[in-house]
């Protein structure tokens, strides 16, 4: 299991304060696996807690017969799940790519193009809640004040509809794009759904 922390609440080594934070952090079936199952080796720690991209698509000349997918492209903190999914999705990018027949003496630009798309969902939205944290200031995207209360809206509606959960789970599984949280028909649904609250 994944514990996490930020600021100054960062979780340690320590198998004792794994097992606690477990426990007095999370729903009980957590707690009851961390105190009662046999550890399958020590704690580990990663401290690479950044996002990273590489924006290959920007480049004018690049060799051809070569390309670069997964933590090449774009590194995220781990803690919200995107590094498997990014990668899996490159590759869909590549399979697409190829099965176009392209001219392999020409750089992949097009396929850089494609991989941009998937780059942008996920760092938009790792970065969204990054900047929700209370130790981060910035710097803030344009329109962040009003980004912020629509996924404040959203979060809080998904607690209480069944579809904008579900919608909500798409998008931070990278099944859908951010972008689908922006159409006006469901807007106008998670703001029902955030009235009824």
């Amino acid at each position: 299991m994944l514990v996490s922390g930020y600021a100054d609440d960062r979780p340690g080594r320590d198998a004792d304060e794994y097992r606690e934070r477990c426990v007095r952090d999370f729903p009980a079936d957590f707690g009851d696996v961390a105190t009662n199952a046999e550890p399958a080796g020590e704690v580990a720690t990663y401290h690479q807690a950044d996002s990273r991209r590489r924006d290959f698509h920007t480049l004018r000349r690049f060799p051809a017969r070569l390309v670069a997918a997964g933590d090449a492209v774009a590194s995220f903190n781990p803690v919200y799940g995107q590094g498997m999914t990014s990668a899996m999705l490159h590759a869909s990018c590549l399979s697409e790519y190829l099965c176009g027949e392209p001219d392999l003496a020409k750089p992949a630009l097009s396929y850089f193009k494609d991989v941009k798309v998937v780059v942008d969902a996920a760092w938009q939205v790792s970065t969204m809640a990054d900047l929700a944290l209370p130790h981060v200031d910035g710097p803030y995207p344009r329109g962040y004040r009003a980004i912020q209360w629509a996924s404040g809206l959203i979060f809080k509606a998904s607690m209480r509809d069944r579809k904008v959960n579900l919608r909500l789970g798409e998008v931070t599984t990278m099944l859908a794009h951010p972008s689908s949280l922006t159409s006006p028909g469901f807007l106008l649904r998670a703001l029902a759904a955030g009235a009824r609250a």
